[in-house]
């Protein structure tokens, strides 16, 4: 079995199924390559979870309901930075499925001083959390033979702790979160450089897979500085504004889009989710010239949740978006309905 990530012929038992675009943004298991175990691992880790990861992607697949190759549903964290009594507090803002939890992240503790010589304890945050605290506190403060007073006099014992937590009530008026997305913009150079070389090796074969330009490919899949960046003629988003019209073109919303155009060199164009694509030679490009494209092109496409995998030209794709635009356009063009006559 040879690997099209590492290059190198492996026995067969070491095989792996890979998904051309990962299971878990709704790839096909009609468009999947064999490859070895281990890079399959490595690359799924390193390559796929930042770009799957990644806020933008994340909840696509949430809204969509695209579980992952384990069968778990997506999750969305809305959490960030949040402000209660004044003070900047961590906020957990997680939505699974049907289930939403809106809690204080850390909990926040307050210690006073007493004038009898001991400290006022101020807590609030995620109840468990709270109740964690507190037994810890009273079981290290009853091996000093003392005991925990709470604030109307009485004294707090274990037995009356699930009761005393489950009077505890967070009401936030009105929450605002400020949340911090990342954005490592080697992280989409990586991803659409590892599904052009996949891409190349479903379509064309090993031997795309052990020309030179597949081995550029897998430079760029572990790139650490946009300085090495060398794909010439090469658009990946989010910088794909030049594009954006053969990308208007190709997509189609709530489905993944990949075309081949043959040519010297042949094109990779990529839509995923209809809006967020890349566009790469799939071998290097004479100097001052552009790819010689032919009218020879496959398109597959993938409806989304369903992952139903369609082939066709891009011809057919042409007429499909002619098609589409007429419809928009008549629908503007319909006359308002206008208000019957009434007999006086």
């Amino acid at each position: 079995m040879y690997c099209t990530y590492c290059n190198t012929l492996h026995d067969d038992k070491e095989s792996s199924v890979e998904h051309v675009i990962p299971f878990a943004i709704g790839g096909s298991n009609s468009l999947t390559i064999l490859t070895c175990r281990g890079k399959n691992n490595d690359l799924g880790s390193d390559v796929d979870a930042p770009f799957i990861d990644f806020f933008s992607i994340r909840h696509r697949r949430f809204f969509l309901g695209l579980k992952s190759t384990s069968g778990k549903e997506p999750t969305l964290d809305l959490g960030g930075m949040g402000w209660i009594d004044g003070k900047e507090t961590p906020i957990s803002y997680r939505v699974d499925g049907d289930v939403k939890e809106l809690k204080i992240a850390s909990p926040n503790i307050v210690k006073l001083p007493n004038p009898n010589g001991g400290e006022y304890w101020s807590i609030s945050g995620d109840p468990v959390k709270v109740r964690e605290i507190l037994l810890g506190k009273l079981r290290s403060e009853a091996k000093k033979g003392k005991s925990l007073t709470l604030g109307d006099g009485s004294i707090l014992r274990e037995e009356n702790l699930d009761a005393l937590v489950e009077q505890l009530q967070i009401v936030i008026e009105n929450p605002s979160v400020s949340k911090t997305i990342s954005y490592d913009s080697l992280m989409p150079v990586r991803f659409f450089s590892k599904l052009a070389l996949a891409m190349g090796h479903f379509h064309f074969g090993e031997a795309f897979s052990r020309s030179a330009y597949a081995e550029v490919l897998r430079r760029h899949m572990r790139i650490e500085r946009l300085e090495d960046f060398a794909l010439p003629g090469t658009a990946i988003w989010p910088e794909t504004s030049d594009i954006q019209p053969m990308l208007d073109v190709l997509g189609k919303n709530e489905h993944h889009t990949v075309a081949i155009l043959e040519g010297t060199p042949p094109v990779l164009l990529v839509s995923l989710f209809g809006d967020i694509g890349a566009l790469i030679p799939l071998g290097a490009i004479p100097e001052e010239s552009l790819p010689e494209l032919t009218n020879a092109s496959t398109v597959w496409r993938i409806e989304l949740p369903s992952r139903q995998l369609t082939m066709m030209t891009m011809d057919d794709l042409y007429r499909e978006h002619a098609l589409a635009m007429q419809a928009r356009t008549l629908a503007s063009l319909k006359p308002a309905d206008t208000p019957a006559e009434t007999e006086l």
